[in-house]
């Protein structure tokens, strides 16, 4: 699994904006391909402040997710991707 699929699988899990049940699976690879481009140098805490940055940029900022609630898929996606490198 790389790190594109980790992302995706964990942010469509999550699905922070509640389109997938309107959608396709693919609505959120635009935000999902600029997660995975700012993973590498990313601590978690840095991490979710992507995540939250990246929807906050595409979406409307009354529907975003707050830092707290991005944190649990930095957690995940972090996590993977560490486990991932060794």
């Amino acid at each position: 699994m790389n790190h594109y699929q980790i992302v995706k699988e964990v942010i469509n899990d999550w699905d922070p904006m509640h389109l997938l049940r309107y959608t396709s699976e693919d609505e959120y690879d635009p935000e999902i391909s600029r997660i995975v481009s700012l993973l590498p140098t990313a601590s978690v805490e840095k991490l979710a402040v992507v995540i939250h940055k990246v929807f906050d940029e595409m979406f409307s900022r009354s529907r975003v997710p707050s830092i707290n609630n991005c944190y649990p898929s930095a957690l995940k996606i972090w996590g993977v991707s560490i486990f991932m490198c060794k």
